[in-house]
């Protein structure tokens, strides 16, 4: 019986260890990542190489028309991708949606071409002749 509760205060004890070692290794961490914010390039290189499916294009005309509140989005998007909070790539339909959703409407250029006898046109072209 004496046995037991030995046995349970020791791995009590390790079992504290442990929680302060794991602790004190969270809070070494978290200093470093405090140390040194990310630089714009280096966000912008790692959201970049997160996006997918038109999301290039998409932050792109972001930067273009709304540059600070773009710049702004792209440092928490990359620290959130640092951290491991988002998981997955981010595709262009999400990223628009962001932005419709803080207020901010990308407008992104888009041209309708047909194709006739064996080149494309756009509507413009058709709407002349």
């Amino acid at each position: 019986m004496e046995e037991d509760l030995e046995l349970r205060a020791l791995k009590l004890r390790k079992f504290m260890e442990l929680a302060a070692l794991r602790s004190q290794a969270k809070a070494a961490g978290s200093e470093k990542n405090a140390e040194k914010p990310l630089s714009f390039e280096e966000a912008l290189k790692i959201v970049r190489e997160n996006l997918v499916e038109r999301g290039d294009e998409v932050l792109d005309a972001a930067l273009e028309q709304y540059p600070e509140q773009a710049k702004k989005i792209v440092m928490i998007l990359a620290e959130k991708i640092i951290k491991g909070e988002i998981g997955q790539k981010i595709r262009g339909s999400a990223l628009m949606s962001l932005f419709d959703y803080l207020g901010m409407p990308v407008k992104l250029r888009s041209r309708i071409l047909y194709y006739k006898k064996g080149e494309y046109k756009s509507i413009e072209e058709l709407l002349r002749s």
